[in-house]
């Protein structure tokens, strides 16, 4: 298997590693909100949360996270430095997972008056799918962070694209609902740590050791992830157009 694994081209041996880290960090996000989904949780909100509007249509900003992940699969070709990136993202989520069980941070929820609008539609879809549990910190600001992190030297074009990128997925954290500043704070700290620690030197030392170029594919290559993205929001609009509803989804607190 490992001769298979090596004999493959870099961007393939990318995309295998990647789905493989999803493959392991989802079920202990998933676990965990399902198990503790229900019992009480703590406040973090401070004035700027409540001063923060509820606001559906960035649920497609929200979503966006869900294949921005792939950044680095799709920029990083030197082995070196994607292995380093592949633990780190392993590794946030086995930070992230003590605090979703010891530390639970519970966000409250407005009610979603429609399910006919697209933008409400989704905000019903991901309040469904993901409990107001497993807040702090929050894993969708962590892997976008560490993921735009992990770029920015490299590639520098692709990097600016993943901070924007990156910036308006944290946004749209708050605005949809879904976490609290403190868990933006802490899962950015905890995403930067993580990628100083485990990556940044072994991107400094290959790149001084005439990588240069050639530990990137080419910036193009990057467009993977806004092709990703536009199957999955088709995806979601075909479901929406076939009728799929959920049960009202009310407020929480």
């Amino acid at each position: 298997m490992s001769d298979f694994f090596r004999r493959m081209p870099p961007l393939k041996q990318n995309v295998l590693l990647g789905l493989l880290a999803v493959a392991v960090a989802m079920p202990m996000y998933t676990a965990t909100n399902i198990v503790y989904g229900d019992r009480p949780g703590i406040s973090l909100a401070t004035f700027v949360d409540d001063a923060v509007p509820f606001l559906p249509f960035s649920i497609l900003g929200y979503a966006l996270v869900y294949v921005f992940i792939f950044l680095p699969v799709f920029t990083i070709s030197n082995r070196a430095i994607f292995t380093r990136v592949f633990y780190g993202f392993l590794l946030i989520s086995f930070i992230a997972l003590p605090f979703f069980i010891f530390f639970p941070v519970r966000v409250p929820r407005p009610g979603v008056p429609t399910q006919e609008s697209f933008f409400y539609w989704g905000v019903a879809f991901n309040y469904v799918l993901d409990k107001p549990v497993n807040a702090f910190p929050s894993l969708h600001i962590a892997n976008a962070v560490f993921a735009a992190a992990c770029c920015v030297k490299l590639s520098p074009r692709v990097g600016l694209w993943g901070i924007i990128a990156a910036t308006l997925i944290t946004i749209s954290t708050l605005t949809v609902r879904q976490h609290f500043l403190a868990d933006l704070v802490a899962a950015t700290a905890i995403a930067l740590a993580v990628y100083f620690v485990l990556v940044h030197k072994v991107i400094r030392r290959e790149i001084q050791s005439g990588g240069g170029a050639a530990l990137v594919f080419a910036p193009r290559t990057a467009f993977w992830v806004l092709y990703l993205y536009v199957i999955f929001l088709g995806i979601a609009g075909l479901l929406f157009m076939a009728g799929l509803r959920f049960a009202p989804v009310l407020p929480t607190n």
